[in-house]
């Protein structure tokens, strides 16, 4: 078996087996495995040390007796399971696979017996209006049912993809607010010491969080990372002033870049607890904790104000447009689509064209006060 006694596949392995009955027959051996449905499926012989190909036709019949006739009748519960064996759902990152699982349950929850031609679009309106109390899971689940069921179209489950015709969800995604200049200076004043580099990484790398706290320190002037939402990797040069607070905050030579105090690597988990700790003021215990009252409140006005660690993301890709750089080269920079650039980007290109507009505005101001005031203005306004 190819699989370790710590993995769970070991062990679904293992109750398959249970189920395998070889049988003598004049020809040689006779191998089937028996389902819970009472049908049995014939196997190629197993190989002398194991076969990949016996195991297979295992899976594969143990696959087949779970979703019983689903099969024939083109149901959603096989439509997901033959998605899930294909390359359309394999390739995808680990975080959308995720994320994907969640919708992919709900619509097997709520269709898996039924023959995917069955369901109509009002249908399909009924499950998304469900959801209509929290608008991004509504606009997600509708995005994975049709993508499941266009997957399906060419593969004789359907003929045409019924939630295309549903209304689309209307919900404009709020991003976090990016951090003040205040927030920043009362986070590095009081948060605790080894919680201060990755918001600094954060904010000079543009990453997520999930990307930032595993974070290794960087070779040859970059960092260098997959990111585990797209699965696609990233470069960032250091920035010369990042590199310098890299040298303050983390001398040594550890290949992870986040330490907590005790010289270990954060982990993401452990992060987040020691952040939620530290805004709240509360310990592991529920209790309060013995912080300052300069310290509590601090933590406090951050906390009230909404500032999270992902807002530190649009601290960088905010930054990245005010000083001239493109959306392509901020989507570059910090593996965002331009689309979702340009959507951070709508407070910043109001400021830009409104300094623009009052730049323009100083240049032709004397004539243009001397056209609307004339010497009005050149003598004393008093009240």
């Amino acid at each position: 078996m190819a699989d370790t006694p710590t993995s769970s596949e070991f062990w679904s392995l293992c109750d398959l087996l249970r189920d395998v009955e070889a049988t003598v027959t004049v020809d040689g051996w006779r191998w089937e495995w028996l389902g819970s449905t009472g049908i049995r499926y014939p196997l190629p012989p197993p190989g002398a040390r194991g076969d990949e190909t016996f195991v297979a036709a295992l899976r594969a019949a143990a696959e087949k007796d779970r979703l019983g006739d689903a099969s024939e009748r083109k149901t959603f519960a096989a439509l997901i399971a033959e998605y899930r064996g294909h390359s359309a759902y394999k390739d995808l990152s680990d975080l959308t696979k995720r994320d994907y699982d969640t919708h992919l349950r709900k619509i097997e929850e709520r269709w898996g017996e039924a023959p995917v031609v069955e369901i109509r679009s009002p249908d399909v309106q009924r499950a998304i209006d469900s959801f209509q109390h929290a608008p991004t899971v509504a606009r997600y689940f509708r995005a994975v049912l049709s993508r499941l069921i266009k997957f399906g179209i060419p593969r004789g489950y359907s003929e045409h993809n019924v939630a295309k015709s549903t209304e689309k969800v209307e919900h404009e995604a709020n991003p976090h607010e990016p951090w003040p200049d205040w927030a920043f200076e009362m986070f590095l004043e009081h948060a605790r010491p080894s919680l201060h580099l990755p918001v600094l990484s954060a904010f000079y790398t543009g990453q997520r969080s999930i990307d930032v706290i595993p974070m290794l320190r960087p070779a040859g002037g970059e960092i260098s990372l997959i990111a585990r939402k797209t699965g696609k990797k990233v470069w960032r040069p250091v920035h010369s002033e990042y590199a310098d607070i890299i040298t303050r905050l983390a001398p040594g030579d550890s290949a992870a870049l986040h330490l907590r105090e005790d010289g270990q690597p954060w982990t993401l988990a452990g992060y987040r607890t020691a952040w939620q700790r530290e805004m709240t003021s509360v310990n592991a215990k529920g209790q309060p904790t013995t912080a300052s009252p300069a310290k509590k409140a601090a933590m406090a006005r951050i906390r009230d104000a909404g500032l999270v660690f992902h807002g530190l993301r649009k601290n960088a890709v905010n930054t990245l447009l005010e000083v001239g750089c493109t959306e392509a080269e901020v989507s570059a920079i910090v593996e965002m689509s331009e689309q979702m650039v340009r959507h951070y980007a709508k407070d910043v290109n109001k400021r830009i064209l409104s300094r623009s507009g009052t730049a323009k505005m100083e240049t032709g101001w004397s004539e243009t006060r001397k056209r609307l005031f004339g010497k009005a203005l050149d003598k004393p306004i008093t009240a």
